[in-house]
């Protein structure tokens, strides 16, 4: 209960960072190959021999924790009185407690702050972290924290100058923030710890003999390690001397790696011939997108001068409803003028209609004063009936005149030329006297 309230006190303590995905450079088992595996699997299986000497000196089980467990898998195989697994990433720590929480602990942690107390573990494993690390340096610091003054930072990377040469083509890992070679590795550790020993890892081939139900293993090892050529660095780093110098081998239970390689050779010979009807197919399914290809292309270039032929008999058409335009504007401006030409004449008519009824009235009033001289003309020769006989002739005459006057154009005439049928009374006046 110690831990779990230091834990979560510390955790309170720390700084924010931002959970990372499951990738490729995470150890899954049921996801990767039996030697990806194994290589990653061998290193727990190393650490757990310091941890299980450590719990028989001290008749008690050692206080572990795994920084940067990843999904847990490593964290299950170290047993001691606590077991406590870190990692950065919120889905590898659902993962762990998961499949490996019972009887361990595993938290959300940064490597570079642990939110653990001071002088608490026997043992710190990082296994596969400190060249992910841009502040790979807290890491070192962290652990000697976490230790006590005997514990012990188990610790490994992957050789730089090997792991370079192996990738070839494929460039740099974009996952490591700083690879090591062995004398930077060592001196790094050095820096921090004033007792470190390494070991060289070597995923290497053995002829191993074994019974059916072996008691014990002898391993003959003869001859040094190559330090500077060895895949990968173990590190065990303490302010303590370190003791143990033992090689350490672990032969898994697919030990048997011509029987698996042959396993493994006829699954890829499988997949290579799947790969092959895949191919075969994908060329089939090529060829018949050719043909289709091909057959479209034909359409598109048969369309295409169709769209051509199209496109000249609208440019045609067009031409035409432009010469139509034109014909229509002239026309309009035709209409136009000869609107302009019909209210001019409709404005001369109406003109026209005015003078005719002036020259009406005009015509009526001369008529009117023409019978009121009659009239005069009659009380007259009512007067001078003595000379009835004579003016009855000049009478009749006078009345024929009257009527002429009556049923010519005179008065018509008249409003043109400025004469008017009093005009031609006079005159006839004169013309009798």
């Amino acid at each position: 209960m110690r831990i779990r309230s230091l834990v979560r006190k510390r955790g309170r303590e720390l700084a924010e960072f931002t959970p990372t995905e499951f990738t490729g450079e995470r150890v899954i088992p049921e996801l990767v190959d039996a030697d990806l595996f194994n290589e990653h699997f061998a290193r727990y299986r190393f650490a757990a021999q310091f941890v299980k000497a450590a719990g028989n000196e001290a008749r008690a089980g050692a206080a572990v924790l795994d920084a940067g467990c990843g999904s847990g898998y490593g964290t299950a195989e170290l047993s001691g009185a606590v077991v406590i697994g870190s990692d950065i990433s919120a889905e590898a720590v659902r993962h762990a407690r998961e499949r490996y929480g019972t009887g361990r602990l595993f938290l959300q942690a940064a490597c570079e702050n642990l939110p653990l107390p001071d002088s608490f573990f026997d043992f710190v494993v990082a296994f596969e972290v400190i060249e992910h690390l841009d502040r790979w340096q807290e890491l070192l610091s962290e652990a000697k924290r976490v230790l006590k003054p005997s514990g012990i930072l188990l610790v490994s990377t992957p050789n730089r100058d090997y792991y370079a040469e192996s990738r070839g083509t494929a460039g740099p890992n974009p996952f490591h923030r700083h690879e090591f070679d062995y004398k930077e590795f060592q001196t790094a550790l050095g820096d921090v710890f004033p007792h470190v020993r390494i070991w060289a890892q070597n995923h290497a081939e053995a002829v191993v003999f074994s019974p059916r139900n072996p008691q014990s293993g002898v391993l003959e090892s003869s001859g040094p390690g190559d330090s500077a050529g060895a895949h990968f660095f173990v590190a065990a780093c303490s302010q303590s001397p370190v003791s143990t110098n033992e090689t350490f081998a672990w032969l898994p239970s697919s030990a048997n790696i011509l029987r698996e390689r042959e396993r493994h050779i006829a699954k890829l010979a499988g997949e290579l011939e799947q790969k092959d009807i895949w191919l075969r197919e994908a060329l089939d399914a090529h060829r018949d997108l050719q043909a289709r290809h091909e057959t479209v292309t034909a359409e598109l270039q048969k369309q295409n001068t169709w769209a051509e032929e199209l496109n000249r008999e609208i440019a045609g058409r067009n031409a035409r409803i432009g010469d139509l335009q034109n014909e229509l504007e002239t026309r309009l401006q035709w209409i136009a003028g000869l609107k302009s030409q019909i209210e001019g004449a409709r404005i001369e008519i109406e003109r026209l209609n005015g003078e005719h009824s002036e020259l009406k009235r005009a015509a009526e009033t001369e008529i009117q004063r023409q019978q009121a001289e009659v009239e005069v003309l009659k009380a007259r020769v009512e007067e001078q009936t003595l000379r009835v006989g004579q003016l009855e002739a000049e009478n009749q005459g006078y009345r024929a005149e009257l009527g002429r006057i009556r049923s010519s154009k005179w008065v018509r005439a008249g409003a043109k030329l400025g004469v008017g049928p009093g005009a031609a009374r006079g005159n006839f006046d004169r013309n009798r006297g």
